[in-house]
Formats: structure tokens, C-alpha cells, sequence
């Protein structure tokens, strides 16, 4: 009998926990994968720059701005090094003070204004710079006969770099953001490295995969920045970072029981 009560209990206790967790509100995150406004010289496939400082493109940020808030993020974390928040949070009280001119990346041209309309505080900083030796992949296959594995690798990473620039020229700012979240899209950037990069590579030789594991790490380690910048009113956050992170931050976040990822398609709508 008392081994009875106490299974009844204990499954009573189960039950009650389980209930309390499903009573919880998962937190919806928005993973805005974005391209870099002013292309970095360290990308090897580059999109054109983009400048919304002009009469036509504050019209089309404007727009976009409006869908942001309506998500109305209690956070938004950008691609900057966690060691810099001081320096972004500066940069942030200037702005507020309208002492400080907005750049043309965007950080400056979507981050900032949207996190003031929605009068947070500040943005979070939540990048993390991990390893990424390309040209020790390069170096590889030119000297162990994958030249052929190399040339396949850049010929679809041109094209789909390509797509995008073309992407740029024929839609607005908020249209290009849902081309670029598309599942084709941010799937044509990931296989870059699964389909590709994995190639290069033989016997006990895994440079190409090597380079993957790297750029998974990363990721895993943005992400983990991400979780530790939380808090525990948080019920909705926005990451604007590199589209070619989304794929795996996506993963990441919809493995996770406490998250509610959102697609952008529902954010940005037509």
C-alpha cells in the first residue's frame, strides 16, 4: 500500500511539473537573417552595398520598420562581438540624444531606430568571432588534386551570391529580407558548406569538414550568447545578424522547448 501512495505521488509531482512547464509562455524569437549593408572585405562572395539614406530608401525602411514593431522584440541582438556592448551602448545613448549621425550598416539603419521606437534600452551585442581558415581549404585541394571539388564549391557560391545582388537591384529593402529568410534561400547558403565544402577532403583529410565544424562552433557559440542574454521578462527577442548564420541558429532555437521561432514570412508580410 505505501508503495502505492508513494507511485501515485510521485506521478501526481510528474504531472504537476509537466504542467507547470507547458504553462510557461515560450519565448517567440524572430531570427532576421539580413546581408551586410556595407559588405565586409573579409566575405569572399559579396552582395553590392546598400545605402537607405536617400529620400526612396527611408520610405522603404520606414516601411519595414513598421512590420519590425508590431513584433515588438524586448530585445534585439546584432552582430557585433560581446566585448563591444559598452561601446554599442554609447553609440545607442548618443543616438537617443540625437548626438550621433547613423552609419549606413545596419545596425545603424535598423537596430537602433527600431530599438527606439520600441524604447529599449539598449541593443545586445551577441556575435562571437570563431575560427574560419578558408584558404587552408583552397591550399588543400590545389595540392591533393580537388581542383574539380574547388571549382564545383565556387561556382554555386558565385551563383548564389549572384541571385542575391540581382535580388537587390529588382526588390524593396523589406522584400529583399523575405526573399533572403526564404527557405530556398538561406537552404542554398548552407549547402555551401554541406554539400560543398565537405567535399574537399581524403583518406584522413578533413579540411572541408574541418572548416563546417568550425562554422558550426560559431554559431553554437552566438547562440549561447544569445541564451545568456535573456531575462526573465523577455517574452519576445530579434536577432538581426548574416543570413548565412540563420540556418543554423534556426536549428538551434527550434530544438529548444523554451522558443517559439517565428518566420519572417509572418512578420514581413505583403
Amino acid at each position: 500500500m505505501y508503495k502505492y501512495l508513494s507511485g501515485v505521488f510521485l506521478l501526481f509531482i510528474s504531472l504537476h511539473v509537466c504542467a507547470q512547464q507547458r504553462a510557461t509562455p515560450k519565448i517567440k524569437i524572430l531570427l532576421l537573417g539580413s546581408v551586410h549593408f556595407n559588405p565586409s572585405t573579409q566575405d569572399v562572395y559579396q552582395n553590392k552595398q546598400i545605402n537607405l539614406t536617400d529620400r526612396q530608401g527611408q520610405v522603404q525602411l520606414e516601411q519595414l520598420l513598421a512590420q519590425l514593431s508590431q513584433f515588438a522584440p524586448n530585445q534585439i541582438c546584432i552582430e557585433v562581438p560581446t566585448q563591444k556592448q559598452s561601446k554599442i551602448d554609447s553609440a545607442y545613448q548618443q543616438y537617443l540624444k540625437s548626438q550621433y549621425k547613423l552609419g549606413t550598416n545596419e545596425i545603424d539603419q535598423i537596430a537602433y531606430p527600431l530599438a527606439k521606437r520600441l524604447n529599449l534600452p539598449t541593443v545586445t551585442c551577441v556575435n562571437y568571432r570563431g575560427s574560419f581558415d578558408l584558404d587552408a581549404v583552397t591550399k588543400y585541394a590545389k595540392e591533393n588534386n580537388q581542383t574539380a571539388q574547388l571549382a564545383a564549391l565556387d561556382q554555386f557560391a558565385a551563383g548564389t551570391a549572384a541571385g542575391i545582388v540581382a535580388a537587390q537591384q529588382e526588390k524593396s529593402i523589406t522584400d529583399l529580407f523575405r526573399f533572403i529568410n526564404s527557405n530556398e534561400e538561406l537552404t542554398k547558403n548552407a549547402a555551401i558548406y554541406t554539400a560543398y565544402a565537405t567535399r574537399i577532403g581524403q583518406g584522413s583529410d578533413y579540411p572541408g569538414t574541418d572548416l563546417v565544424a568550425n562554422w558550426y562552433s560559431t554559431n553554437l557559440h552566438i547562440y549561447t550568447n544569445i541564451l545568456r542574454a535573456i531575462r526573465p521578462t523577455d517574452k519576445s527577442i530579434m536577432v538581426l545578424f548574416g543570413y548565412g548564420h540563420i540556418t543554423i541558429l534556426k536549428h538551434l532555437f527550434q530544438s529548444n522547448p523554451d522558443f517559439d521561432v517565428v518566420d519572417v514570412a509572418d512578420v514581413l508580410k505583403q
